[in-house]
């Protein structure tokens, strides 16, 4: 008997599911619409649903505009920085360019020994403190071909070691900050 009532029990719960939901059956009343209601409502429907697209559409316009911003303020920052950097960077360019200068031209004399390797020291000091800011000396050689976007041809003369466009000699470095150059390298070129 047990497993008649089981059966039975089962067979309600099916019937119970496959019903249609029914507001009636809810407590709800059902109300009773004219074709031209129902096809109001439809229209209205269909009206709200275009004002819902479109509202959907600008508020992913202004987002999209908003993250545009965002970047824009950002890189634009970035662009200050690296100008500030840049302009601040250049004076101390100078002064590396004038102890690699002095170094070219040591003292032959056995007392200025201890003269030369603090000198040494001082440029190593400001070469370091210069690449801990992101700048960087461009790696210019003679026999590369000279190149308007990162050197600055100071003359052209006849070489006979050289082609025609190729760099004689590196007359002050180059430098420059990530792809940005603060400083044109000053080379002599082959004419």
């Amino acid at each position: 008997m047990t497993e008649e009532k089981k059966e039975k029990n089962k067979k309600q719960a099916q019937k119970e599911e496959n019903k249609e939901h029914n507001p009636a059956d809810e407590g709800q009343p059902m109300i009773a619409l004219t074709f031209d209601e129902y096809s109001d409502l439809e229209k209205e429907i269909e009206s709200l649903q275009v004002q819902v697209d479109e509202q959907l559409d600008s508020y992913l316009r202004t987002c999209a505009d908003f993250d545009n911003y965002k970047k824009r303020v950002q890189r634009d920052t970035a662009r200050t920085y690296q100008d500030a950097l840049a302009s601040t960077v250049k004076s101390f360019l100078v002064i590396a360019d004038d102890l690699e200068r002095a170094l070219k031209d040591k003292p032959a004399e056995k007392g200025a020994a201890a003269w030369v390797e603090g000198i040494e020291l001082i440029y190593q000091k400001i070469l370091t403190q210069l690449k801990n800011q992101g700048v960087e000396r461009m790696d210019v050689n003679p026999g590369d071909e000279f190149d308007p976007n990162i050197h600055e041809a100071i003359t052209l003369e006849e070489h006979p070691g050289y082609t025609e466009g190729q760099i004689i000699d590196i007359i002050q470095p180059g430098y420059r900050i990530s792809d940005r150059i603060i400083r044109p390298a000053m080379v002599r070129v082959a004419q």
